[in-house]
């Protein structure tokens, strides 16, 4: 079998794999030109013949730096309303040198306009040379999208969502019961870091954890490039997802955005076999199929189960209550929720 130089298999990786983001991890090449070149490379040598074709197709990671304020001014020019600045520092010899950068798309700055006013900041690590931490805003659409269990967690998970004051005292003693140290370190961060029922603002059904991997899982690829490359990579990134979910949001004919229908709609269907009796002009109480009862204020849009007062999306009492008002439902939900401010989200 033949044994293959770094130099050789530098200029096969650079030959297949342009992009060097997309190119394979150095065990998956060291594999590939086993069997496509039928070359005996070590793991040693395959690294250093991906960090040459790398070096040979970006070039040195500091030149990134050089093109930056030139990228960024063309990136503004390119994108009205977009917002960038970059700081940097002279150090004691007299160079100046990279601190840290700010941006902003245009779109994303007007967009943010049409959502419910939660904002997720998140870090993640960087790769490549000079490492460092890309500090990510992000919010979600109408649409339940980002504009990037069991035992013990699904416990803990189900205190967190709780709406109600009672089922959330009632799965704090499941989880004291089942751990009593998770329950203490719980306590000493502070419910209202963690528990909708204890937060003074509206959370929504915003899990801030799950927003923030899923941006990170989204940067994977990007994260090892130089700066300006991984700038590139984030405005591609951001121009795909504004696409096609404006071509999403365009297609779709609902009043409300295509999630919020299928979570009325669930919502709707656990009503079976309820029963609804009118109090006031505005006030009903809705009766289950199992004997319990919630009261609904249809013109506050509130019901005692408290998923109307915290999601702002009726809950099935509160459609059984517009039901037997004649109320349509798209004046109940939260205007983040309707197809238009969906659109209006993307429209740039």
């Amino acid at each position: 079998m033949k044994r293959g130089t770094a130099r050789v298999i530098a200029a096969v990786y650079k030959a297949k794999f342009k992009e060097p983001s997309k190119g394979p991890k150095v065990g998956e090449l060291q594999r590939l030109v086993l069997e496509d070149l039928r070359i005996s490379a070590s793991y040693m040598k395959c690294y250093r013949a991906k960090q040459q074709a790398v070096f040979d197709l970006r070039g040195p990671d500091d030149d990134s730096y050089t093109k930056l304020a030139e990228y960024l001014y063309m990136l503004k020019l390119a994108n009205p309303g977009t917002i960038a600045d970059i700081e940097s520092e002279v150090d004691k010899g007299g160079v100046e040198r990279f601190v840290y950068m700010f941006l902003s798309f245009g779109a994303s700055i007007r967009g943010f306009k049409k959502l419910r006013l939660v904002l997720v900041v998140d870090g993640t690590h960087l790769g490549g040379k000079f490492k460092g931490v890309l500090l990510t805003a992000s919010g979600r659409d109408g649409n339940f999208q980002v504009f990037s269990c069991k035992g013990l967690a699904r416990m803990v998970t189900a205190a967190a969502c709780a709406h109600r004051m009672r089922d959330y005292k009632n799965y704090c003693d499941k989880i004291k019961a089942a751990n009593n140290d998770c329950a203490i370190y719980l306590g000493k961060i502070g419910t209202a870091h963690w528990s909708r029922t204890y937060f003074k603002g509206d959370r929504y059904n915003i899990m801030t954890s799950n927003i923030a991997e899923q941006l990170n899982n989204a940067l994977v690829e990007g994260r090892s490039s130089p700066i300006v490359e991984l700038l590139m990579f984030i405005q591609e990134m951001m121009t795909r997802w504004f696409s096609a979910r404006r071509k999403k949001s365009e297609r779709h004919r609902g009043l409300m955005t295509v999630e919020v229908d299928k979570v009325m709609t669930k919502s709707m269907a656990l009503m079976s076999g309820s029963k609804i009796n009118s109090v006031s002009s505005w006030s009903s109480q809705v009766v289950g199929k199992y004997g319990g009862y919630d009261s609904v204020i249809l013109d506050q849009k509130k019901c005692s189960c408290k998923y109307f007062d915290h999601m702002k999306i009726p809950c099935g009492h509160a459609m059984l209550a517009a039901d037997n008002l004649g109320v349509p439902y798209d004046t109940l939900v939260g205007h983040w929720y309707k197809t238009e401010a969906w659109r209006e989200t993307y429209a740039d």
